[in-house]
């Protein structure tokens, strides 16, 4: 028989395992500053060191030892801990008891796992299990569950506390800028007006009566000695704490009269934030004056209002400004502005080659972005793969929480730019016949759409085809426009230059460039906007 120790040399041995030693680390941690003052970290610190001296360990550094929530993982002394026995080489952790490792759950048991793979355990004195075995790696698992469970019932107590207190009107939270925190007599908490109330409550009288603009509230504040930035001051403007109400995410919406003194009056709020009890009597839709606030005066740049000649039955447009003559019968205005949407409707007999024309056009001005689908793909699975490595590297501590947060905002947003690229290329392609058609539909019936619509139909309809309005020439009694919707002027162009053109090819597209927005035709553009 062979002497087998003739072949130890041929045996094969684990290279995947990873030696321990016997250095260790120590964290401690409270949860409220009660524990931290009643020695909880002193006992929990000596009892970890007793561990460590009875299993032989040598303990190289202590984390924790503050006061700090385990509800995430983004502890500034768990990370540095992390990073720091990674580092050095360090393949123990020694804490009291899990929950004060962490209270993530699922997480916990993620981190706990990959740090078990680079041969790093955590040792909890008060759950004493063999995370080496199946049945201890179940019931640290368990524990690191459990201690997610008890701190979402916490919570879950705390959320229902705070709502029943702000359904009742008191304020929570840090007293807004105005206010300071205290407590009443029943030791309740409640918010009531600091040295400060009295120039908040100018800035809002400012803006209601003299409509001054935030910057020029921010300077007279800063003359009064408050400094404030003007985009905090929006935020103010907005509150409706100041005029005595409470508004929280916790109440779902609700507005609740609060029992804290208001620093201004309801009537003042809404006044700032253009709320109105009355509506104004020009503010009311007129149907037989869509053309008001969007035709203007070329004399004095006033948006046309209208009125009415009672004696007559008549309307007319005319302009704001005192001693100006521009004035116009309604009807009279309405048919010179269909008269320039006939100008840019499209011929019936042309809607054929027009097709044609169109999509011709579209793939000519798209033409670099075409079967570039799988090109965007595999950006898109290089993204995802950063995403997925960026954070395993978070999750066993080789980065920061500022620099995680920081690129995988980046990456995010890149990974959310490629998708809807993708999107855009495929509706785009798929949907282009359809989009075509109903361009064309609408441009043959440019006047007749315009004059059955109501009055917000027609304001749409006379905004998307006409992105600056018109003006009126009460001189030389004329109608012009300026600016005209991208895909309207390049179908108005195709026609003329397919009436120019009857053999039908195809035109020449160094004459329609014009016609065109740098981003190209995108038909989809025009059909969200009508």
């Amino acid at each position: 028989m062979s002497n087998l120790e003739e072949f130890q040399s041929f045996a094969k041995k684990n290279t995947k395992r990873i030696p321990r030693n016997n250095k260790a680390v120590i964290y401690t941690r409270v949860s409220d500053v009660k524990q931290r003052e009643n020695t909880s970290l002193d006992s929990q610190k000596q009892l970890c060191e007793d561990f460590a001296k009875q299993n032989g360990f040598e303990v190289c550094a202590y984390f924790g030892g503050i006061y700090e929530s385990a509800k995430t993982d983004d502890r500034k002394p768990y990370k540095e801990m992390l990073a720091f026995v990674k580092r050095k080489k360090i393949t123990n952790i020694i804490v009291y008891s899990l929950d004060r490792y962490s209270r993530t759950g699922g997480m916990a048991i993620a981190t706990v796992e990959s740090l078990k793979k680079k041969g790093i355990r955590v040792l909890s004195i008060a759950q004493n299990v063999d995370s080496d075995t199946p049945t201890g790696t179940f019931l640290q698992g368990f524990h690191l569950l459990y201690s997610r469970y008890d701190n979402d019932v916490k919570s879950t107590n705390t959320i229902r506390g705070m709502r029943h207190r702000l359904l009742n009107g008191y304020f929570m939270g840090v007293a807004p800028i105005g206010y300071k925190n205290t407590r009443n007599e029943n030791n309740k908490p409640i918010i009531v007006h600091s040295d400060k109330a009295s120039l908040i409550k100018k800035a809002f009288l400012w803006k209601a009566n003299e409509n001054l603009s935030n910057v020029e509230i921010v300077e007279r504040l800063a003359k009064y000695g408050l400094k404030i930035y003007k985009q905090r001051l929006s935020d103010i403007f907005r509150n409706p704490v100041y005029c005595g109400l409470i508004t929280h995410s916790l109440i779902e919406g609700k507005v609740v009269k609060g029992i804290h003194k208001p620093i201004i009056s309801e009537e003042i709020f809404l006044k700032v934030n253009g709320v109105n009890k009355q509506k104004s009597k020009h503010n009311v839709k007129n149907e037989n004056l869509p053309l008001k606030g969007f035709a203007s005066c070329v004399s004095c740049g006033s948006p046309l209002t209208g009125f009415i000649v009672k004696a007559k039955g008549i309307y007319y447009y005319k302009c704001k400004t005192i001693g100006c003559s521009c004035t116009r019968n309604s009807g009279i205005l309405h048919q010179y502005f269909k008269e320039i949407l006939s100008a840019y409707q499209v011929d019936r007999t042309l809607i054929a080659p027009l097709k044609a024309q169109l999509r011709y056009t579209f793939e000519y001005f798209n033409k670099s972005s075409k079967d570039n689908t799988p090109i965007l793909k595999r950006k898109l699975k290089t993204i995802e793969e950063k995403i997925e490595k960026m954070q395993e590297r978070y999750v066993i501590g080789e980065i920061e929480v500022d620099l995680y947060q920081k690129f995988r905002e980046k990456f995010t947003t890149e990974k959310e730019e490629i998708e809807q690229e993708i999107k855009d290329n495929s509706s785009l392609s798929s949907n282009l016949d359809s989009y075509i058609e109903n361009s064309l539909k609408l441009f043959s019936n440019l006047h007749k759409i315009w004059e059955l619509s109501d009055y917000a139909a027609k304001q749409k309809f006379q905004k998307l085809l006409f992105p600056d309005g018109i003006t009126y020439h009460r001189k030389n009694d004329r109608v012009q426009t300026f600016s005209v919707n991208s895909v309207m002027k390049l179908i108005s162009c195709l026609s003329v230059n397919l009436n120019k053109n009857k053999s039908g090819q195809t035109s020449n597209f160094e004459c329609l460039s014009a016609c065109v927005t740098q981003e190209g035709f995108k038909p989809p553009t025009l059909r969200a906007e009508i």
